[in-house]
């Protein structure tokens, strides 16, 4: 495929912005971002990775990254089905920009930062300050990155727990080490296909079959790994992540037990030297409404070589390892499509022009951008909350007592808090994300709703993508009652025990700083919050559970954002938190006000201290 130029801004876009065409500290710029990096992470490894931080946030800019991310949309992936012999081939053409996005993502260590041992229980979150940097401007293979990260702790997860024979442990640590790799040549990705017509979020609708093969037919992957043990044939019908060098999958045993499965996706038959499909054909790719450039398809699997993944009838369990991180991923994409909107609509803001006025000096203007960066922060802490509790989680021997958050994080609570948040988080950041973004795109006016190659402008590109956050990896629904499982389950109790005692040491930290308010409303919202859920049973708690999820939400946001604030003594983090813990009750500094003064601080909370008229920052 031909190379496509450099995608430069029109010179009216150069001159309306008042700028060079890709500035940018991306890192540095997003205060919410900046305040997680210090309450969350040790003084000795902000030092360590902010180079880093700084290094992509410049990086993904570029004209050429934008101009991968332009011929990733406009040239969208299709099947070759048929060579010109009439043999069918089903190859799978996507763009040259998806290809080095992907290669990009991977020599930037999205997926394997998570998994070096340098940083870890800080790993994770120095993982996901990266990706929140790069999300918005990586394609969606981001999609990829997850699914990969989710089979590399899977996979991990079996060769700890032991058990394995020879070839099988063999091909595990292969794979794995493949899965983590920061070489673009050598690295490997994972898919992740579970979902069927008759099933959706419900694998229990699973209708593929394994069957254990008595005689090895022989044959190799591509990187000389032995075939699994097991023949899979069935029908997925949505699988994102189709050009991926492996995938994890369910499927049905003889016995009708559903169990997960690990296998490459191309393989070298014996005496061939040719790769081939390992048993897939691709029936159609989708058409969707967002993530255009991601190949998501309906695969037909017939005899398909797998290797299965821990114990016979335990594959739903099994792949909750998967999911459990790719959740996160979808928490973290979500607030990072919704800063990179707000980043473009402040710089809007700055130099459009209405009436003879600039957008950043009408009040009404600037008092709905106020009130999204009050909820893009609260979403932030919610999604690096989870991800502080997934590191921790990952490294249960560390002590957690090295930053601001620590006591956000007691060891014995972790389990059951990262168990409660991971679906409380993903569902409320995704439809905080899509309202967030369509107010980013209505606060631009037409422009917004263009549909335009220049990436650093297309709100609307952001929007598409992000309506699948909702969806992907279980509807806003299926993570409710995912939730009420949590807490209305056997361990539901030690849940909520969790829960309080963190709750418990905020309050008593609050009152000694003279924040009774703030103490009073948290106190307040939990209580009612946990009376509802221990009087209710479990359907009665279904029929109103996104309310409840809203509730314990809005607790978990004004915790941590009530911790930060008073962490780094920040007037803006302080504000934010008032204004956040107002939405359940008066707090005298928010409603005290005159017009002039709430005027004052919804400007301070869009654009900061600096100087705000001039250059527009993106």
């Amino acid at each position: 495929m031909p190379s496509n130029p450099p995608l430069q801004p029109s010179s009216a876009t150069a001159c309306f912005f008042q700028q060079q065409p890709f500035p940018s500290d991306i890192f540095s710029e997003d205060a919410s971002q900046q305040g997680l990096f210090k309450f969350y992470l040790p003084a000795s490894t902000q030092d360590s990775i902010k180079p880093d931080l700084q290094h992509i946030s410049k990086l993904v800019t570029t004209p050429s990254v934008l101009a991968w991310n332009a011929d990733a949309e406009r040239n969208t992936p299709y099947v070759w089905t048929w060579d010109s012999w009439g043999k069918r081939i089903d190859q799978l053409v996507t763009s040259e920009g998806w290809r080095e996005l992907q290669n990009l993502g991977i020599s930037e260590g999205i997926v394997a930062i998570g998994h070096e041992d340098r940083y870890g229980r800080h790993a994770r979150l120095y993982q996901f300050l990266k990706y929140h940097i790069w999300c918005a401007f990586s394609a969606d293979v981001t999609c990829p990155s997850a699914m990969t990260d989710g089979a590399a702790a899977l996979l991990k997860r079996q060769l700890e727990k032991g058990g394995l024979g020879q070839r099988e442990r063999r091909v595990f640590e292969k794979a794995c080490e493949r899965l983590v790799e920061r070489d673009a040549n050598r690295a490997r990705t994972s898919g992740q296909w579970m979902t069927e017509r008759t099933g959706g979020s419900d694998v229990r609708g699973t209708e593929t079959l394994a069957t254990l093969v008595e005689e090895d037919v022989g044959g190799m992957d591509v990187d000389g790994n032995a075939l699994g043990p097991y023949e899979i044939s069935g029908f997925k019908w949505f699988s994102s992540a189709t050009d991926a060098n492996a995938t994890v999958l369910l499927a049905k045993e003889t016995d009708g037990s559903i169990s997960a499965f690990f296998a490459p996706t191309r393989i070298l038959k014996p005496g061939s030297t040719t790769p081939e499909l390992n048993g897939i054909a691709i029936q159609r790719l989708k058409s969707k409404l967002g993530t255009r450039a991601l190949p998501t398809a309906e695969l037909v699997l017939s005899n398909m070589r797998a290797w299965r993944i821990g114990s016979a009838g335990q594959g739903t369990k099994e792949i909750s390892t998967i999911l459990n991180i790719t959740r996160v991923h979808n928490a973290v994409s979500a607030v990072s499509s919704w800063g990179r909107g707000l980043a473009i609509s402040r710089a809007f803001s700055r130099v459009r022009r209405t009436r003879g006025k600039l957008l950043m000096d009408l009040p009404a203007h600037v008092r709905t951008l106020a009130e999204q960066h009050v909820l893009y922060h609260a979403n932030m802490h919610l999604a690096f909350y989870t991800v502080a509790l997934l590191g921790a989680a990952e490294h249960p021997s560390s002590q957690a007592n090295d930053t601001p958050a620590s006591h956000l994080l007691p060891r014995d609570s972790i389990p059951h808090l990262l168990r409660l948040l991971t679906p409380l988080t993903k569902l409320l950041t995704a439809k905080a994300a899509i309202a967030g973004l369509q107010e980013c795109m209505e606060s631009l006016g037409g422009v917004g709703y263009l549909e335009n190659e220049d990436v650093s402008m297309n709100i609307a590109r952001l929007y598409r993508g992000a309506n699948n956050l909702a969806i992907w990896e279980g509807t806003t629904n299926v993570m409710v009652d995912d939730l009420i499982r949590v807490v209305k389950g056997q361990t539901g109790p030690a849940t909520l025990d969790a829960f309080d005692g963190v709750i418990e040491n905020v309050k008593d930290h609050w009152r000694e700083l003279g924040k009774d308010l703030w103490a009073t409303s948290v106190s307040v919202a939990w209580r009612d919050a946990r009376q509802k859920i221990e009087r209710s049973s479990r359907d009665e708690l279904a029929l109103d559970g996104r309310d409840l999820a809203k509730d314990l939400g809005w607790i978990v946001c004004a915790i941590c954002l009530g911790e930060n604030a008073l962490s780094d003594g920040s007037s803006v983090a302080s504000e934010i938190c008032s204004r956040w813990i107002a939405q359940k009750g008066p707090v005298q500094d928010v409603d005290s006000r005159s017009y002039a003064e709430a005027a004052r601080w919804d400007r301070q909370l869009v654009f900061g201290d600096e100087a705000v008229a001039g250059v527009a920052k993106l």
